[in-house]
């Protein structure tokens, strides 16, 4: 009888993680950023000092954290969309107008 060999293949694919892990690591710190930011002009303005300009860089800060953690995300659920149907790359393609819309929507109101 024949024997049966068996080989145990191990596929690496790295993809765009590289690039989703910077992403999310600086998205994460420009949160972090904004939201201190946001902490201590808050914190001023209950000592009764006012910056008006200050809601504008909390806001600045805010939106380059929202960008920087929805392209890591961006990228994230291409790489896991890539190869299914047609029917889920329709569905990420609409969220993903959605979520840019959504972005836009959030950085006019943080400047105005």
């Amino acid at each position: 009888m024949a024997k049966k060999s068996t080989k145990n293949r191990t596929v690496v694919y790295s993809g765009h993680y590289p690039l989703v892990k910077v992403c999310a690591f600086w998205g994460v710190v420009l949160a972090g950023v904004a939201g201190l930011i946001s902490f201590i002009l808050k914190l001023l303005e209950v000592c009764g000092v006012i910056i008006t300009w200050g809601s504008k860089v909390s806001g600045a800060c805010s939106m380059i954290a929202q960008i920087a953690l929805f392209i890591s995300a961006w990228l994230a659920a291409y790489d896991y969309v890539r190869n299914k149907p047609k029917a889920w790359k329709t569905v990420y393609i609409v969220f993903l107008v959605l979520g840019i819309l959504g972005l836009v929507g959030l950085g006019l109101n943080s400047f105005i």
